[in-house]
């Protein structure tokens, strides 16, 4: 009974060695993308830390549903099953604008400050595993800083009043990169 359990063991850290080396050898550590939304876009570098942890850096603008807003933020994804779909989040610096008075209000508003960006996606390889893929995914970006009200009727910039605030917003985007 010992040498079946011994065997096994051993049969299993073999089995497990082959398969870890030939998914390291597939793998890619640094990817690279570009990515479209609705009215915008961005670009991000990732690098992979092991086969189901990323850290990275992006930058985008998005003028899609809410206003617009644009971040630069460094990032940390998570691939629960292998390479393909991640959830993640970013933390930055972030400017959110919101045009109200085209709904009726009397004000249009800025938020500049800390921006929180949770997200998720899938990274689908084309061809061989770790080259050319596409990332279709969805973020949203957080702000959380001073907000700005500008007058909507004043011919000037002149700042009515400055508060607190936490804007979001919505963006669905499609990427395409390399992974080297």
């Amino acid at each position: 009974m010992k040498k079946l359990i011994i065997l096994s063991v051993l049969a299993i850290v073999v089995v497990g060695s082959i398969f870890t080396q030939e998914k390291t050898a597939d793998a890619r550590a640094n990817w690279i993308s570009g990515e479209v939304s609705f009215l915008g876009g961005g670009v991000r570098y990732e690098r992979m830390l092991g086969s189901s942890l990323s850290v990275g850096a992006n930058a985008y603008y998005s003028g899609f549903f809410l206003g617009n807003d644009w971040g630069l933020d460094a990032s940390v994804r998570f691939y629960p099953w292998g390479t393909t779909f991640f959830a993640g989040v970013a933390l930055g610096y972030h400017g959110h604008e919101v045009f109200d008075g085209k709904y009726g209000s009397r004000y249009d508003y800025t938020t500049f400050g800390v921006g929180i960006t949770p997200e998720i996606g899938w990274k689908i390889d084309l061809g061989n595993a770790g080259g050319f893929f596409i990332q279709p995914g969805i973020r949203v970006p957080i702000t959380i800083g001073e907000t700005q009200a500008f007058p909507v009727q004043s011919n000037s910039n002149s700042v009515s009043r400055t508060d607190f605030g936490v804007v979001f917003n919505l963006v669905p985007y499609i990427g395409a990169g390399y992974a080297f």
